[in-house]
């Protein structure tokens, strides 16, 4: 499958008539999904910690940071679900509290956890794949599971010479290497990225993503999250927001909420809406209201991804430990298929042509939002930007309504294979509607629409010759 987003216009020949919209996910609405109101929980649900869906049985599992209820420290504590609404803290004997049995896992100080289940490993025991800083350096360090409760260190410990001051990205991404973010030194808030081909042995730490010229000098990146999402990277950037009568040098007073990045290589980063918060903190008062921690991860459902987020109605630099009343929930937000960014055309037509690109297959689809009154016509062009025979906008059938995969089609005498295994251009005329992505292939790749590649010109084989794959 390929498919044009649009976190920017790389991919675009030519946009006349859109204007360009951001769109955050929608908070559940409600009382949280979990609160902090279990006596070995010490009042603290971080998401320094995950939020997966496992893909052999569809067993929802949570993990995340609380107090050791034993000396107060960190501790990586767990949760489990069979739809992702009502969650089940078992009862564990890994840690006591009180001569009972916790959800706690770990108790050595775990700090910027992140977990993922890796559907591809081989090697039995090593499906869960969990880093943290952990006693008694704090820096990263490596385990691994069958189980994604009982855990082992991975290969000998810490894995990375840099300590875990702050949440953590872990992903593996398309290519097969694994892939970690994290603060290159202990309260340095920007972000490096360090990668591994079998989860052991890390490369040093490279600075991807810092603060940008016009950010002003409160801005600072508290860590950020990762995930792949075709082609690109997916990430949650944690924006520390500092107080200006904060003149201490670690600046713990500050707003500490959520943008969306996005990378084509992982090296190279961008924030799709600076300054928009992509979770927003919620009202004064409210459960929400003082802080955000997204969980390290998205899950991809059917028609819906899902962005799952820990909350306190307090800010940071206040301490919750031993309050009688719980100041951490978790909940989600959630957003349509791609439905980051859109073009949005008003009652004047709005036209795009795409950069070219080639096809193997020749089926094409949009998602889009179209309202009464208006519609989305496409054609398939050539390099020159000469409509295909039986692929010319006089041809094409309107699409009306609200799909995130709507079938472009046309009435005229072209086939599918008329229009693959070649270089083409999409031409797309809209009116009253927002459209948020285009693709082209199978129809039966649609499904897993989190597995795409972004355009290029050449065919596949070709393209991976280019590049010594």
């Amino acid at each position: 499958m390929i498919k044009f987003l649009f976190f920017d216009y790389r991919d675009v020949e030519i946009a006349q008539g859109f204007t360009r919209q951001f769109h955050a996910p929608r908070k559940r609405a409600g009382a949280p999904l979990l609160r902090a109101d279990l006596p070995s929980e010490v009042n603290l649900m971080s998401f320094y910690g995950t939020v997966i869906r496992r893909p052999t049985d569809g067993l929802w599992q949570l993990w995340y940071k609380c107090y050791n209820p034993n000396d107060r420290g960190p501790a990586l504590a767990y949760a489990h679900s069979t739809d992702g609404i009502a969650w089940e803290r078992p009862v564990l004997d890994l840690v006591k509290f009180q001569g009972q049995g916790t959800n706690i896992l770990f108790d050595g100080a775990p700090h910027g956890t992140a977990v993922i289940y890796d559907e591809h490993e081989p090697r039995p025991g090593w499906k869960y794949k969990l880093v943290h800083g952990a006693k008694p350096t704090q820096r990263v360090a490596g385990f691994r599971s069958a189980d994604g409760i009982h855990w082992v260190p991975a290969g000998e410990n810490p894995a990375l010479g840099v300590t875990s001051g702050g949440p953590v990205g872990l992903m593996r991404a398309m290519d097969g290497r694994y892939v970690l973010y994290i603060r290159p030194i202990e309260m340095d808030r920007r972000v490096a990225r360090s990668e591994s081909w079998d989860f052991i042995h890390w490369t040093e730490p490279r600075v991807v993503i810092d603060q940008q010229p016009d950010d002003p000098p409160q801005v600072q990146y508290y860590g950020m999250q990762a995930a792949p999402y075709g082609a690109y990277e997916l990430g949650i950037l944690w924006m520390w927001l500092t107080k200006t009568d904060d003149l201490t040098f670690f600046k713990n007073r500050g707003l500490l909420f959520s943008e969306l990045a996005y990378s084509r290589s992982g090296w190279s980063w961008r924030r799709a809406a600076a300054g928009t918060p992509f979770i927003p903190i919620g009202e004064a008062g409210a459960w929400d209201g003082g802080q955000i921690h997204p969980a390290s991860l998205p899950v991809f459902l059917d028609n819906e991804i899902r962005f799952y987020y820990s909350a306190a109605s307090v800010p940071h630099e206040i301490s919750t430990r031993g309050d009688a009343e719980p100041k951490w929930g978790i909940s989600y937000a959630s957003i349509g298929p791609d439905r980051f960014i859109s073009l949005n055309a008003g009652d004047g037509e709005a036209e795009l042509l795409t950069r070219p690109f080639w096809t193997e297959a020749g089926e094409f689809y949009a998602n889009a939002q179209i309202a009464a009154g208006g519609s989305l016509r496409a054609e398939v062009t050539d390099l020159e930007g000469k409509a295909l025979e039986g692929f010319a906008l006089a041809d094409a059938a309107p699409v009306q309504g609200d799909s995130v995969r709507h079938r472009l089609s046309w009435r005229g005498k072209g086939k599918p294979a008329d229009a693959a295994n070649r270089q083409i251009r999409l031409r797309v005329r809209v009116k009253k509607a927002a459209l948020y992505a285009l693709s082209a292939g199978k129809e039966s790749e649609g499904k897993d629409y989190w597995r795409f590649r972004i355009p290029h010109a050449l065919p596949m084989e070709q393209e991976k010759n280019l590049l010594g794959m």
